[in-house]
């Protein structure tokens, strides 16, 4: 069996616990930290992801309500140095932004 891989869920409110669920299970994720917020700033965002990254020492970023356009907005580029981050519509590789779906 492969290990689940730890990961911090950034998300909205409205977000449903059957998406994250399906997204993790898809992933092979351990979900050990789930951040609420409702923040259109991506600078904002981008600064509460990599806190809990850090802070629950995560491999792994899930972001549902974004898609892997994430990867072209500056804000987020250190986050990715720190994490994957997997996105509504596929993954984003730490190595150079690539994708995978």
């Amino acid at each position: 069996m492969t290990a689940l891989r730890r990961a911090v869920v950034l998300c909205r409110p409205d977000t449903s616990s059957r998406e994250i669920h399906c997204l993790a299970t898809r992933y092979a994720l351990e979900v050990v930290y789930s951040v609420l917020t409702d923040t259109e700033s991506s600078k904002l965002a981008a600064m509460i992801a990599a806190q809990h990254i850090i802070e629950h020492n995560a491999e792994v970023l899930m972001i549902p309500h974004l898609t892997t356009m994430v990867a072209n907005d500056r804000q987020w580029r250190p986050v990715i140095a720190l994490a994957e981050v997997i996105a509504a519509d596929g993954r984003i590789h730490r190595q150079g932004g690539q994708q995978d779906r």
